[in-house]
């Protein structure tokens, strides 16, 4: 009789959830943060100005001390001052020259900078730093990291009471709950001797408690709501980027790179007849060009061809200009991304496109600055300067790309990201 030996699969328990102190603070400071940010879209110009820059400070301090022990790069360091240089700018009532973008503008950029930094400064863009990859990084930064990690602050949070023993838990509970009472309690008091012994400070607490005042509303429910999923959505991507490691990085990165890779199925000579076709229209253009190049030097002093507005011949023709350069880097990234074959024809190829693309450049660079002679200088018209600016650089940065293969992604994106920085603050 032949014994049956059974074996027994040893199932392998998942680890317990768990989160050091500074996960804990965060997650709890993090919500009325965010209501303080839920608030602001209720607020008029002026006040929500205010309240965003503030949010933006407090929102970068909670960064800092949640990855105090990660290693600071010095890209991470220059971000963070662009950071906090556009955030202050949409309070900023005073300037040198006046608005370049608007307050709504600038509170987007902030939003931009801000997820970049945190990626960053936690050590967990693709490349270690920035580089052809930031688009990605940007994904995920903004949708990758934050709903991937939309339930982390409800963990964490539910970490900062657990106790194993029911008894201690009993006894544990109603202790934190108690001193939470008295230190809030105490801290009413001091600040509210410290109001009594200066006039300014009293004035100062007034405008704080004034923006952080809870009003019980119709739009109380609405905050509420919003409170909830921007603390989700922003600890998602804190707490996703505390606790990512560089191998993860890496391996998103690698799963990213062998993606592109399977792109590359289209022959080379489908794209240089494209890239011959583009030249052909953009040569007309070009030759059509010269023949208005008269016109664009006639228009700095104040001449046009009858029945064509300034307008027309040059703010039209400055979206256009930018909007054609924009439509050659894709076709480039097309192109240098799916070739198969003909390396050095597609090479070629490349030069010639991005050669035309420094040509529109320097057109809607000229266009900008004749519609300035003609109507004059203003702060907002340096948008158009920059963006024309941009561009350039971007050409120059793809050029030096192809002939050397040099990395050139991080010092246009410092540069562009520094000058946009400078732009927002005079």
């Amino acid at each position: 009789m032949s014994e049956e030996i059974k074996i027994e699969e040893v199932k392998t328990e998942k680890p317990a959830f768990t989160a050091d102190i500074r996960e804990r603070v965060v997650a709890i400071i993090m919500w009325p943060l965010c209501f303080l940010y839920a608030s602001m879209l209720f607020e008029a110009e002026g006040t929500w100005n205010t309240m965003f820059t503030v949010f933006s400070l407090l929102f970068i301090a909670l960064a800092e001390g949640l990855y105090r022990q990660k290693k600071r790069s010095w890209e991470s360091i220059a971000i963070l001052i662009m950071t906090v240089i556009i955030a202050v700018s949409v309070w900023l009532p005073y300037r040198i020259l006046g608005p370049v973008f608007e307050s709504g503008y600038r509170a987007f950029f902030t939003h931009l900078f801000a997820v970049y930094w945190v990626m960053c400064r936690a050590n967990t863009l693709s490349e270690g730093e920035t580089s052809h990859m930031m688009l990605w990084d940007g994904i995920t930064g903004f949708f990758i990291m934050p709903f991937g990690n939309f339930l982390l602050n409800i963990r964490t949070l539910g970490t900062v009471f657990k106790v194993e023993n029911k008894e201690e838990k009993k006894k544990v509970l109603p202790a934190i709950l108690l001193s939470c009472i008295a230190a809030i309690t105490l801290l009413a008091i001091a600040v509210s001797y410290l109001m009594h012994a200066d006039v300014n400070y009293n004035h100062m607490m007034e405008r704080i408690f004034n923006c952080i005042s809870i009003d019980i509303d119709a739009t109380l429910p609405v905050r509420l709501g919003f409170t909830v999923l921007i603390s989700m959505y922003l600890y998602g991507l804190l707490g996703g980027c505390y606790r990512d490691t560089v191998e993860q990085a890496a391996d998103r990165t690698g799963s990213v790179k062998k993606n592109l890779n399977s792109l590359r199925k289209v022959p080379g000579l489908t794209w240089l007849i494209f890239v011959a076709l583009f030249s052909v229209f953009y040569v007309v253009f070009f030759a059509m060009q010269g023949q208005y190049l008269r016109y664009i030097i006639d228009a700095f002093a104040l001449k046009l061809p009858a029945g064509v507005t300034y307008s027309q011949f040059a703010r039209r023709g400055f979206g256009d200009m930018c909007g054609v350069t924009v439509i050659n880097f894709i076709l480039l990234w097309l192109m240098t991304r799916t070739s198969v074959n003909y390396e050095k024809p597609i090479k070629a190829a490349s030069l010639i496109l991005n050669g035309e693309s420094m040509l529109f450049a320097i057109i809607a660079f000229l266009k900008i600055m004749m519609y300035i002679t003609a109507y004059g200088f203003t702060p907002l018209r340096l948008q158009s300067i920059w963006a024309a600016v941009v561009l350039f650089y971007a050409c120059i940065c793809v050029m030096i790309n192809i002939l050397t293969r040099k990395k050139t992604a991080k010092p246009w994106f410092l540069g562009s990201a520094a000058t946009l920085a400078i732009l927002c603050i005079i």
